[in-house]
């Protein structure tokens, strides 16, 4: 094989597989199994081809470029403001590569497909190259598709966790597959007017998928776009050419007839999947985030925050109002509109280069179909034109994923490859040119090793990572450190890694202090080191992503498991505060914030301070009312307000206050229980049971509360109740000796309390909050 035909081949190689791999690939052994994994392959595959593409070219002593100048011009202002806004970006380096949340809003997500957009352009000599391509494109789609409608009716072939939801697909979600469907739908019926035979059925078949996911998924946004691409399609496809036959027009006619119905009446007919609805932002609450971004200064006007800011600029600037409903703690990673997250992160300069993109690729169909200016393969670039300016339409009103881009940037290069046969040659072969492009050469070369090497450690990285996480769940918390800390060591510049295992470090304390072999002295040891390597962890994190709320949250939850510890207390809500700086509207730090001035007020009075803790309960109910304010069913500080009234001593106000509580929260065991030992307290024994007995209920694991209903029972004279109970909590606590003598005192016809010391619940049990806030 000579060098020429080696690199014609790796050239066009890959971008066949790029086309064929990227709707269908997925892979399980990362936390995200569909967009991080296409990244990865894109930059290997995209590279290849752009290192066989200069070979080629070099080989043959020119260099070929198809298209005109403004064109290029589109990509690389494009390129430009992408780059300005990533060097300038409030992510610093980590919007060059993305960030987990979005991993394809990044530098070089959206680099890939500007030079895949390239090198489809310009690896081509014939516009018929191209119809394989579509075959591969469309299916590929199709086996995608099959999968999705298996997935929305609950047939689930795959094995793992993650597959067993009817949302799940590989292209992102059942809506997202609408849109592509419809994008595909009058590409793909195009080519079934066109072909004969066993293709002919192929492509029919293929097209009937896409149509059939479109009217099963019945998502609006779907259902506009493949309106556009029907008007397109009638616009364009009569006239005196006759563009497109009548009986095709005759199934588009019945194709727009079923969008505008379901547009306007998105009913769910019988038969049809019941899928979950796709939370996403409004437009309004998008509005207004942008207005804060761009309000804080040019920069942001200019150059937005950067790729893969959209998550940070969304805890800053959203909505109070979303406190009133149930995604009140959803951070969205994106908002309502692909344009105008793009407009968020990359500013004023890169809203309008895209924008003189899509106003290019509008008027390039225009003055191609208008002018009769498209001769060959009439009715296929009458499908492409539908199908891109369809997915322009749909990117004002849906988020795009990765496919979406990567069909969005396709279908773009498929367009102009069609619509423009002017060629630029640019001579190589005179020496010092020759040693120029070589030069090139061999630095893409070294690029795609060095980024490919970069790209594998970020993945194993991942997936060890995610086995960490799978340890944990399975319990094994010293497994899950260990890997972990590999994960850190492949990619240390994450901060997801060391936030999470700072929490592991945290649950490992809790075991060293619960293990009855191991002696005082070593707990002791032990306990420290896990908590300075805890500290360590989660200093790293603020360190890498200090504009990160979740990091700070973590990091005041972990100093508020050592409150008591000289300084920990402070630093708890110098952590907390820095997250209300940076999502000034949510409940949850100032709620965080009361419960650690009502933790440092118990050690003040348990070492004497007196004055020290009627300040710090002063200081937790003005935190707890602000938490209050902003979301006015927030039971958790409804609940830590009355621990501030019992504290103060005014225990009717604390139980009046759990009393309402308990409106808000009727399903809460703990705030049952809580109430349960006011009652108790107030000698209110009918009422404690109710609340105990509820408690229980709710959670027949609550040791606590069973503890608490069997001194009820006692007191109430129900000794077998009690004895039942006890035993019960024997079981879950064999190692607790005042349970044993609390059943020794019941057996013998005793108080249960007789001879102990403690009346409040010995055992140790964590609110529910911090369970969920552990890897």
């Amino acid at each position: 094989m000579s060098l020429s035909l080696f690199f014609g081949k790796l050239n066009k190689i890959p971008l066949y597989l790029f086309l064929f791999l990227i709707p269908i690939l997925f892979l399980p052994f990362t936390s995200d199994v569909s967009d991080f994994p296409k990244q990865v392959l894109a930059s290997i595959l995209i590279l290849l081809s752009l290192i066989g593409w200069l070979g080629k070219g070099i080989c043959a002593g020119k260099l070929i470029l198809r298209g005109n100048k403004i064109f290029y011009l589109s990509l690389v202002l494009i390129f430009l403001s992408l780059l300005l806004s990533s060097v300038f970006s409030i992510l610093g380096g980590i919007s060059f590569f993305g960030y987990p949340p979005d991993i394809t809003d990044s530098f070089l997500t959206i680099l890939l497909f500007l030079i895949s957009t390239f090198l489809f352009i310009n690896s081509f000599e014939t516009e018929t190259e191209f119809l394989p391509f579509l075959f591969f494109l469309l299916l590929s789609g199709a086996v995608a598709g099959i999968f999705n409608l298996l997935q929305i009716y609950k047939i689930f072939i795959l094995p793992f966790d993650f597959a067993k939801n009817s949302s799940f697909n590989t292209i992102g979600t059942p809506n997202s597959f609408a849109i592509l469907g419809a994008v595909f739908l009058p590409i793909s019926l195009i080519l079934t007017f066109s072909s004969k035979g066993y293709l002919r059925t192929i492509l029919g078949l293929t097209s009937f998928i896409f149509f059939a996911n479109v009217v099963l998924t019945n998502f609006k946004t779907a259902w506009m776009a493949l309106m556009v691409c029907i008007l397109v399609l009638f616009i364009f496809g009569f006239g005196k050419e006759n563009k497109i036959k009548v009986s095709f027009a005759a199934l588009l006619m019945i194709g727009l007839i079923f969008s505008l119905f379901f547009y306007f009446f998105p009913l769910s007919l019988p038969g049809f999947p019941k899928l979950s609805p796709e939370v996403s932002l409004s437009f309004n609450s998008e509005i207004l985030i942008l207005k804060g971004v761009f309000g804080e200064g040019i920069k942001n006007l200019t150059l937005g925050t950067g790729p893969g800011t959209f998550i940070f600029d969304y805890s800053k600037y959203r909505s109070p109002l979303l406190n009133q409903t149930i995604f009140w703690g959803t951070r969205f990673a994106n908002g309502n509109s692909s344009f105008f997250d793009w407009l968020l992160t990359k500013g004023v300069l890169g809203g309008a280069s895209l924008v003189f993109f899509y106003l290019l690729i509008i008027y390039s169909v225009f003055k191609h179909f208008s002018k009769n200016k498209a001769k060959n393969l009439i009715e296929i670039k009458l499908g492409l034109s539908s199908g891109i300016l369809g997915l322009i339409c749909a990117s004002f009103f849906y988020s795009f994923n990765f496919t979406l881009y990567f069909a969005f940037w396709f279908l773009a290069s498929v367009l102009f490859f069609s619509f423009s046969s002017k060629t630029t040659e640019i001579n190589i072969s005179p020496p010092s040119r020759t040693i120029l492009t070589n030069g090139i050469l061999m630095f893409f070369i070294i690029f795609t090793l060095g980024l490919n090497f970069f790209q594998g450690q970020k993945y194993f990285a991942e997936v060890k990572y995610l086995k960490g996480i799978e340890a944990f769940r399975a319990g094994d918390v010293g497994k899950s450190i260990n890997l972990l800390q590999q994960a850190t060591g492949l990619n240390p510049s994450l901060d997801i890694y060391w936030r999470d295992l700072s929490q592991l470090f945290l649950a490992k304390t809790n075991l060293i202090s619960q293990d009855p072999n191991l002696p005082s002295e070593e707990k002791r040891r032990l306990t420290n080191l896990a908590i300075v390597e805890g500290a360590q962890a989660i200093n790293q994190a603020t360190n890498i992503l200090p504009i990160d709320v979740a990091n700070w949250n973590v990091r005041g939850f972990f100093y508020r498991n050592l409150v008591g510890v000289e300084g920990a207390g402070e630093l708890s809500l110098a952590s907390y505060q820095k997250a209300i700086d940076l999502e000034p509207t949510s409940p949850f730090a100032y709620g965080e914030k009361g419960r650690i001035h009502i933790l440092m007020a118990q050690d003040f009075s348990q070492k004497g301070k007196k004055d020290l803790a009627l300040e710090s309960l002063g200081l937790a109910f003005e935190s707890l009312k602000t938490a209050i304010n902003l979301k006015p069913d927030y039971a958790p500080a409804h609940y830590l307000l009355a621990v501030v009234y019992d504290q103060q001593g005014k225990v009717e106000e604390a139980i009046s206050k759990l009393e309402e509580t308990q409106i808000i929260t009727p399903q809460d065991s703990g705030v049952a229980f809580q109430l349960g030992l006011l009652y108790w307290r107030k000698d209110k024994i009918k009422e404690a049971r109710q609340q105990f007995e509820k408690a229980l209920i709710l959670n027949p694991n609550y040791s606590n509360a069973g503890y608490m209903l069997g001194l009820v029972y006692d007191k109430d004279g129900e000794k077998e109740k009690a004895k039942k109970e006890f035993e019960k909590l024997i079981t879950l606590n064999p190692q607790n000796e005042q349970l044993r003598k609390i059943l020794e005192n019941l057996e013998k016809g005793l108080p249960a309390l007789q001879g102990v010391v403690s009346s409040q619940p010995p055992i140790s049990e964590f609110p529910s909050e911090i369970q969920k806030s552990q890897p």
